[in-house]
């Protein structure tokens, strides 16, 4: 056999398995592309399936940062009540000691215009000695408050 024809036997067989090479590659990548598009269906049908769940999970979480909302704002307006309550006990603090310096000065004027009087009783007795009934605010355990009088001491 010529040597040519050799040659050209084995140029055939050379094109022929590279020619069977490249189909089976390219038929590989077409059922690999036809596995992807088939995962991405399901992929896509699993996410629509779960969009509900997704939209409720996001309704209780804005109602959650609302509730959030809302009560830090209730805070807030507490925090202002209790500052301005106590701006307020300030005040009647200070008006009451006003009060009690007015009160101790006139006993001391009228003990330094008088010195023979008995000198006056301090505030929260009565002209007898006894103490006088106070009131007092307690609070309870569920939150509630009540005032209560206390009974003087004999």
């Amino acid at each position: 056999m010529p040597t040519w024809l050799t040659w050209l036997i084995i140029a055939i067989v050379v094109i022929a398995v590279v020619a069977a090479i490249v189909a089976a590659v390219a038929a590989q990548r077409r059922k690999q592309g036809e596995r992807d598009r088939t995962r991405a269906a399901e992929l896509r049908e699993q996410a629509a399936a779960r969009e509900p769940e997704v939209r409720e999970h996001e309704t209780h979480a804005r109602e959650r940062e609302a509730e959030a909302t809302l009560a830090h704002a209730e805070a807030q307006r507490k925090q202002a009540e209790a500052e301005r309550l106590a701006v307020e006990a300030r005040q009647r603090q200070d008006e009451a000691a006003r009060h009690r310096e007015e009160h101790e000065e006139r006993l001391r004027e009228a003990e330094s215009l008088d010195p023979r009087q008995q000198p006056s009783e301090p505030m929260g007795r009565d002209g007898d000695g006894t103490v006088a009934d106070e009131e007092t605010t307690v609070t309870h355990p569920d939150g509630t408050t009540e005032e209560v009088r206390r009974e003087p001491e004999v």
